[in-house]
């Protein structure tokens, strides 16, 4: 048992801080860069975020179990994948509009953002295809993977406020210096990650 929260902790930490999913593999990169532009909304969609990414790869866990080594398990994965997210969206959309309406009309149109997030999907398929792992390692990925992502909205919205400056050339201001900062962001990420935990993602 202790041996799994050690790996939990080491998936947890690796998606977190280490091996950053929207700087390695660019999933969820435009929702992000729309989310800090709105540093308010940055906390509730990570919240809604991480709920949508444990609820589908909890589910998608145990029915993964049931058709892992069929032939066409590699292709009907993602599709029980999407059709989880999908039923989760009108799950959730219902269950706000009946018992939270304010919240619903505050932070509604965050719903369908978080919900089909790539990094929801990636995720999943993750824990589910590329690892298999335990129940326990789900939960540490899906947790971790989405502090990743608020790590980096935090980064970039702070970043962008530094880079809204008079004496860079006009050609580089807005989108180009962000995607630089971006870019030098993860190339300073993956040199960190160089030898602290081998974890065989990509």
């Amino acid at each position: 048992m202790s041996s799994t929260f050690l790996q939990m902790f080491a998936f947890l930490l690796a998606a977190a801080l280490i091996r950053n999913l929207v700087l390695m593999t660019g999933v969820g990169f435009s929702v992000m860069l729309r989310v800090v532009r709105r540093p308010r909304q940055m906390v509730p969609f990570g919240i809604m975020l991480l709920v949508f990414t444990l609820a589908t790869t909890l589910i998608a866990h145990p029915l993964n179990r049931l058709f892992a080594f069929a032939s066409v398990a590699n292709y009907f994965r993602p599709l029980m994948i999407v059709a989880i997210v999908a039923a989760l969206y009108i799950a959730a959309v219902w269950l706000l509009r009946r018992l939270a309406p304010r919240l619903y009309a505050q932070y509604g149109k965050l719903i369908p953002l978080a919900a089909f997030n790539n990094l929801v999907v990636l995720v999943a398929l993750l824990v589910n295809a590329q690892f298999q792992t335990t129940l326990l390692v789900t939960v540490g990925l899906s947790i971790g993977a989405n502090i990743g992502f608020l790590l980096l909205c935090w980064l970039t919205s702070e970043g962008m406020e530094r880079l809204d400056n008079p004496d860079m050339p006009a050609a580089f201001r807005g989108l180009p210096a962000t995607l630089l900062y971006l870019g030098i962001l993860a190339m300073a990420i993956m040199g960190f990650s160089s030898g602290v935990i081998k974890t065989n993602w990509f």
